[in-house]
C-alpha cells in the first residue's frame, strides 16, 4: 500500500451539525455555517426543518444560510417527517415536536425503525406530553398538549435524549432542571450558552433558564473526532505521518483518543484554542506499538462512535483487550459487538463476546474476506481502513452507507495518498 501522509482538515462534526441547524432555525434572524456536515444523516435533520417552514440556503461547498423563524414560528407539515437512519434527528425531533401546537408524524428507514425510541418517549409521556409511538420504536404521531417538566432525568446515558429534554425545555416558563447519571457530550448546552440562553451545570445536573429568544450567529463548524478516528487509527498502524487540523477536542468527545494513550499510541493534541463556545485543536498521528487495555462503564459514552475502529485496533494491539459495560453498542446503526465479532471472524480472528462488551488477544493476523457491514457506516469504514492498513484482501459489502456520516472519507484519503480498491 501507499503510505498514508500529509496534513488534512476534514469535515464539520455531525453532532455540532445537527444541533447547529436545529437550534438556528429557532433563532430570530438569519444565521450563517460554514464546514456544516452535509450527509445522509444531516440532510434528514436540513428537511425536515424545510418541512416545519424553515428556510435554508446553500451558499457554497458546506456553507448554509438559515433564516430562523423563532422559537413559536414552526408550522405544520402537509406530510409526514422522514429521519431516514438518524437517531440524532429523530430524538432530537421528538422533543422538539411535542413542545408545538400542531400534530405530527416522525418516521425512518428500516434500520431506524428498530432502535429505541423509548427512552425519550417515555419520560415525556410520563410528564404529560401526547405520544404515541410503535412498541417503543419509530414511527410515532405527536399531538399538541400544554405539559411542562420542572426536573426530568435521562434512564440512558444519551445526549441524543438529554437534547430532546433540552429542545423541549426551551418552551418552558419556569427553570427546567435535566439529570443524567452518566455525563454525555454537552454540544447543545454549549450551543445554547453561546446563542444567549442561561444554562447551568452543576454535578450532573443542567438547569436551563427561561428564555424568549435564542441569537443568530456565524459559525465554523469544527472537524468530527468521530469522523477523525479512522484516519488516526490509519496513521497508527501505518508507517506515515498524518495531521489533523481543526478538530473538535471536546472532553465528552476525546474518550478514544485517551483511551489510545493508554494503548501506548503515538497522538499528540496541539494549537488547542475555544473558539465559539468549543474547543479545538490539531491531532498528530505516527505508526504505534499497542497495548491491550481495560475498557469499563465509565468510559464507555466518550467513545460510544469509535468502537468498531477501537476493537480493529485491539487486534493488533499486544496482550487482552476487555471491554465491559458497553451494552449501548447493541443499539447503535447495528448490533456493533455482534457486528465486529462477525468482522473478527470472518477474518480468521478470535473475539469472545458479552452482552455488554468482548475480550480478545493480540497480535491477531487477519486474513482476507467479505466484511458484512449491517448498512452501518462505522463498519464499513473499519472495514476499509483494515483492507489499507493490513490485508488489501478485506473488503466492506457496502461503501454507499459512508455517506450518512462522512462522505469526504475516500476523497480525504486520497489526499493522504491511498486509495481503496472496492
Amino acid at each position: 500500500m501507499n503510505i498514508p501522509s500529509g496534513v488534512l482538515s476534514i469535515i464539520g462534526d455531525k453532532s455540532i451539525s445537527h444541533r447547529s441547524l436545529i437550534l438556528c432555525s429557532l433563532a430570530e434572524g438569519v444565521s450563517r455555517l460554514s464546514n456544516v456536515l452535509i450527509s445522509g444523516d444531516t440532510n434528514a435533520t436540513i428537511e425536515i426543518l424545510r418541512s416545519l417552514g424553515v428556510e435554508i440556503i446553500q451558499e457554497g461547498e458546506n456553507k448554509l444560510k438559515i433564516f430562523g423563524v423563532g422559537l413559536l414560528g414552526l408550522k405544520k407539515p402537509l406530510k409526514s417527517l422522514h429521519a431516514a437512519s438518524s437517531g440524532t434527528t429523530a430524538r432530537l425531533f421528538i422533543g422538539l415536536l411535542s413542545k408545538q401546537k400542531f400534530s405530527s408524524i416522525l418516521e425512518g428507514s428500516e434500520q431506524l425503525t428498530s432502535r429505541p425510541m423509548a427512552r425519550i418517549v417515555e419520560p415525556l409521556k410520563e410528564n404529560g406530553a401526547l405520544i404515541s409511538d410503535t412498541k417503543g420504536k419509530l414511527p410515532v404521531s405527536i399531538y399538541p398538549s400544554e405539559f411542562k417538566f420542572e426536573k426530568i432525568t435521562t434512564s440512558t446515558p444519551s445526549a441524543q435524549v438529554k437534547s430532546g429534554f433540552l429542545l423541549a425545555a426551551l418552551y418552558h416558563n419556569e427553570p427546567t432542571t435535566i439529570t443524567e447519571n452518566t455525563p454525555t457530550r454537552d454540544h447543545t448546552e454549549r450551543m445554547l450558552d453561546f446563542m444567549g440562553v442561561n444554562v447551568v451545570r452543576l454535578g450532573n445536573n443542567i438547569t436551563l433558564q427561561p428564555t424568549k429568544q435564542l441569537k443568530p450567529i456565524e459559525y465554523d463548524i469544527p472537524g468530527d473526532p468521530s469522523s477523525a478516528s479512522f484516519l488516526v487509527a490509519l496513521g497508527i498502524l501505518s508507517r506515515g505521518e498524518i495531521v489533523l487540523k481543526n478538530v473538535l477536542i471536546n472532553e465528552r468527545r476525546i474518550g478514544f483518543f485517551k483511551i489510545l494513550k493508554k494503548m501506548n499510541a503515538n497522538i499528540q493534541f496541539q494549537n488547542i484554542e475555544v473558539i465559539n463556545n468549543e474547543p479545538v485543536g490539531d491531532i498528530y498521528i505516527k505508526k504505534s506499538d499497542l497495548i491491550g487495555v481495560e475498557i469499563d462503564k465509565s468510559e464507555v459514552s466518550d467513545m460510544v462512535d469509535e468502537f468498531p475502529i477501537f476493537t480493529l485496533l485491539a487486534t493488533q494491539a499486544k496482550g487482552i483487550t476487555l471491554v465491559k459495560g458497553a451494552k449501548e453498542l447493541r443499539y447503535k446503526e447495528s448490533d456493533r459487538i455482534m457486528a465486529m465479532e462477525k468482522f473478527i471472524h470472518t477474518l480468521g480472528g478470535k473475539v469472545e463476546t458479552f452482552s455488554d462488551g468482548f475480550k480478545l488477544q493480540g497480535i491477531q493476523k487477519l486474513n482476507k474476506g467479505i466484511i458484512k457491514t449491517y448498512n452501518d457506516h462505522r463498519i464499513s469504514m473499519t472495514a476499509v481502513i483494515a483492507s489499507l492498513s493490513l490485508n488489501n484482501g478485506i473488503k466492506a459489502d457496502d461503501i454507499n452507507c459512508i455517506s450518512d456520516s462522512y462522505p469526504s472519507f475516500f476523497s480525504d484519503l486520497n489526499k493522504l495518498g491511498v486509495n481503496y480498491d472496492s
